[in-house]
């Protein structure tokens, strides 16, 4: 994929989950994802993106899988804020049933 495009989708993106369409951003961010299944970037935003759509299962494995690809040393608070929220939306999900 050529960089102006990535660069694009990923500002489309964040502009969606600003305005709080998640659905839209994620459509965007798996489209990513297919072609550069290792950029951090997209797994962290979609990460996020399932968080605000309500799918913790989602934002918890694209979390885990920015962990495996992280190098040593990277700052991982912000995914693993966001691991934990979709942690805890899966939990009050699991105590309502």
């Amino acid at each position: 994929m050529n960089k102006p495009l990535k660069q694009w989708l990923l500002s489309q993106a964040s502009y969606y989950m600003e305005y709080l369409q998640p659905r839209k951003s994620i459509a965007l961010l798996e489209a990513v994802r297919r072609l550069e299944p290792a950029n951090l970037d997209v797994h962290r935003m979609l990460s996020y993106a399932y968080l605000q759509a309500d799918r913790p299962e989602d934002s918890i494995r694209s979390a885990d899988t920015f962990l495996q690809y992280a190098k040593p040393g990277m700052d991982t608070r912000a995914i693993k804020w966001i691991k934990g929220r979709a942690l805890l939306k899966k939990r009050k999900k699991a105590a309502v049933k």
